[in-house]
C-alpha cells in the first residue's frame, strides 16, 4: 500500500469538503436574502383589520398562503413542509408547520375553528405563512402589525387588533364559554356579532378582545329582557 500517495489524496480532499460546505453556506445565505425582498405590490391583499374607538376601520396588508408557497417554490425549489401538530383547546384548532429548506428547519403555529375544516385548513395556511416569515418573507407586514407597538396597560382608547397573536393571547375556553351562554341568552349568533364588532371569529379573539365581547354582550341583556317582557 501506498502510504504517501493515501495521505496526499486525502490532503487533496480536505479543500474540496470545505468548499463545498462554504458554497452551502453561501447558497442559504443567499436565498435568505432573496426571501426578504420586498413583495411586489400585485401579491400583497387588503382586509379590515379593526376598528377604532370612533368606529373607524383600520385597513391591514396581508399575503396569501399561496403567493408564499408560488415564492417559496421560485427562491427555494427544494423547500418542504409537513405537520408537525394539532391540537385542539376547546373550540380552537391549533395546528404547528414546519418548512425546510437547506436542512435549516423552522416552525410556525396557526389557528382556526376546530369545528370545520375549513378552520382547520385555515390554522394550517396562517402556521405556513408564519413558518415562512422566520426564513423572511413578508417580515415587514409583521412589523408593521398594531401589535407589534407597545400599548399603555391603561390607555383604553388605544387601537389594538382584536386578533390574538401568540398562544398565550387566545381567547380561554371559559371566555368562549361565557360568549355562547350569553349569546343563547340574547338569541343572537354571536359569530355575526363578533364579526360586526371585531371583524374576525369568535375563537380568533384576544383575551382582551375576548372580554370586551362579553362586556358588550352583558351590556346587551337587560335590554333584551326589557324588550322580550314588553
Amino acid at each position: 500500500m501506498n502510504t504517501e500517495a493515501t495521505t496526499m489524496n486525502i490532503a487533496n480532499m480536505r479543500p474540496t469538503a470545505a468548499s463545498a460546505a462554504s458554497d452551502n453556506v453561501y447558497s442559504f445565505s443567499t436565498t435568505l436574502r432573496e426571501l426578504r425582498e420586498n413583495l411586489e405590490p400585485a401579491m400583497l391583499r387588503q382586509r379590515t383589520g379593526w376598528r377604532s374607538k370612533d368606529g373607524s376601520p383600520r385597513t391591514i396588508e396581508y399575503v396569501e398562503w399561496h403567493t408564499v408557497a408560488d415564492i417559496l417554490d421560485t427562491t427555494a425549489p427544494d423547500w418542504s413542509h409537513s405537520i408537525k401538530d394539532i391540537r385542539t383547546i376547546g373550540e380552537i384548532a391549533i395546528v404547528t408547520v414546519a418548512i425546510t429548506i437547506g436542512g435549516i428547519t423552522r416552525e410556525g403555529i396557526g389557528t382556526g375553528s376546530a369545528k370545520s375544516e375549513i378552520g382547520i385548513k385555515k390554522a394550517e395556511h396562517d402556521a405556513l405563512k408564519r413558518a415562512a416569515v422566520k426564513f423572511g418573507i413578508a417580515r415587514d407586514l409583521y412589523k408593521n402589525e398594531p401589535n407589534g407597538r407597545e400599548v399603555p396597560a391603561k390607555d383604553e382608547s388605544a387601537e389594538i387588533s382584536p386578533v390574538a397573536v401568540s398562544l398565550s393571547d387566545m381567547v380561554t375556553s371559559k371566555q368562549l364559554g361565557m360568549i355562547r351562554g350569553l349569546a343563547r341568552q340574547l338569541n343572537v349568533d354571536a359569530e355575526a356579532e363578533c364579526l360586526a364588532e371585531f371583524n374576525c371569529g369568535v375563537t380568533e379573539l384576544s383575551r382582551r378582545a375576548a372580554s370586551r365581547f362579553i362586556d358588550k354582550l352583558q351590556s346587551m341583556t337587560p335590554v333584551e329582557q326589557m324588550r322580550m317582557a314588553g
